[in-house]
């Protein structure tokens, strides 16, 4: 059934809107021809012969596109930044394409890239197209951080009139990575370093700058290296040598627990994992402009890697990938004798046991930050158009919306006690979860120094 619909929708590609008007307008030329009215048979043909041209047409032009791009693989190209973007933040995408220099009278080419990371979609990447060779920068943003990607872009044949959608599927791969959101944590950072001994926060140090010998220099060289010193005594070019130092090894460990996490309601559980990425993101942002350099770990990945204030885009394109995981936390640790740990968690968490008593295995002191529920934002009222009319995307307003902002119907009212029922007991579990495992591995049993709610 699912495949006839499909081979369907690809003979007819009506929209929502082309549906139903082909389907009043045969209905208006049948009433026409039963009751012999004239206004009704013409309008109705009228209709019906337009929806006929627009299949028609479009199914030329789609098919004119295809032999375009077989003849052209290159006839479509799109660039995006490959630098990192903050959410809310706009970016660029420049298309570049080769169409036919005609079109059917009344239909226009639409391009859009569908990017797409887990659960989450970038919608805004779309633009209308010209006829033959044409440019266009298309600006957009993400709401939420992620590595999104697509893996083909899409022409869509459409009739002015928005009757028919008739679309070319063209493969094509590129990604953009959102950062996740920086908040101010200096005050945090400041504890935390002043909270165990200074030698657990090492800092770097930077290039020596002792001339331990000089060179002549040659071409290539790094002409900031020159010694202008010697230049002015000998007439000559010599190259100043510095000691090379090697940073530290870093002595702060971040863990990240992104285990998945049962008392979460799913439809809030991508928000929560942000604001636990978002909350290491940013007391590891702020030790790395204090000059500590620090490690990072996630379930999943067994690697540890160091970061030092010059990857810090490095460190937000790994947190932006981050995603909810079964995996068990088996991180190759480092051989250290002393190392300060930063867990951050979730309320409940089926890894947060397995990952502190890792650690105290090692004799490590730590520190635990675990995300609490924030409170649920009331979901807009529909306004009397929203109900009537049908949305942008083609989706009605679900029956039993609001009207004005009052509930219109007892079903409506019983559910949204239901889900405040449900939403008090999920946030009440979540906050006992919390309480219990801050007042279980908080103290010197655990190594514990400090443990709050994020």
């Amino acid at each position: 059934m699912a495949a006839a619909g499909r081979r369907a929708r690809g003979v007819f590609p009506f929209s929502r809107r082309g549906l139903l008007v082909t389907v009043l307008s045969a209905a208006l030329v049948a009433e026409g021809v039963l009751r012999a009215d004239l206004p009704a048979l013409f309008w109705g043909s009228s209709f019906f012969l337009y929806a006929a041209y627009a299949v028609a047409a479009g199914h030329l032009l789609r098919l004119s596109l295809r032999r375009r791009h077989a003849a052209d693989p290159d006839s479509l190209s799109v660039v995006l930044s490959s630098a990192g973007i903050s959410p809310g933040q706009q970016a660029e995408a420049h298309v570049s394409a080769r169409l036919p220099r005609a079109f059917p009278p009344g239909f226009a080419v639409r391009f859009s890239l569908p990017l797409a990371w887990e659960e989450r979609r970038v919608e805004s990447v779309a633009a209308r197209l010209e006829r033959g060779a044409s440019r266009r920068t298309i600006a957009f943003s993400a709401a939420y951080r992620g590595v999104y990607s697509s893996h083909e872009a899409i022409l869509e044949a459409r009739d002015l009139l928005g009757f028919t959608k008739n679309p070319l599927l063209i493969p094509l791969r590129e990604s953009v990575t959102v950062y996740p959101t920086l908040w101010p944590a200096e005050d945090l950072a400041l504890h935390m370093e002043q909270a165990d001994d200074s030698a657990l926060f090492a800092r770097r140090r930077r290039r020596s700058e002792e001339l331990l010998e000089a060179r002549k220099y040659y071409p290539g060289d790094d002409v900031r290296r020159l010694n202008w010193k010697v230049y002015a005594h000998l007439n000559e070019l010599f190259l100043r040598v510095g000691e090379e130092v090697p940073p530290p090894e870093s002595r702060v460990l971040f863990v990240l627990d992104c285990t998945s996490n049962p008392l979460l309601p799913p439809r809030r559980a991508a928000d929560f994992l942000d604001g636990v990425v978002e909350a290491c993101a940013s007391l590891m942002a702020a030790l790395m402009a204090r000059r500590i350099d620090v490690m990072l770990s996630v379930p999943g990945i067994r690697e540890c890697r160091q970061f030092s204030d010059e990857s810090r885009a490095a460190l937000l394109a790994s947190l932006a990938r981050v995603w909810w995981t079964a995996a068990e936390w088996e991180p190759e640790l480092p051989g250290r004798q002393r190392m300060h740990v930063a867990v951050f968690s979730t309320p409940g968490s089926p890894g947060l046991r397995r990952i502190m008593t890792a650690i105290h295995a090692r004799g490590w002191s730590a520190s635990l930050f675990i995300k609490g529920m924030d409170p649920e934002k009331p979901a807009r009222p529909r306004g009397l158009k929203e109900l009537l009319f049908l949305s942008d995307d083609g989706g009605a307003a679900p029956a039993g919306a609001e009207v004005g902002g009052r509930p219109n119907d007892t079903e409506f009212r019983g559910r949204q006690r239901y889900a405040r029922r449900r939403s008090t007991k999920t946030s009440s579990a979540i906050a006992e979860a919390l309480s219990s495992d801050l007042a279980a591995y908080r103290g010197p049993a655990w190594k514990v120094r400090h443990a709050a709610q994020i």
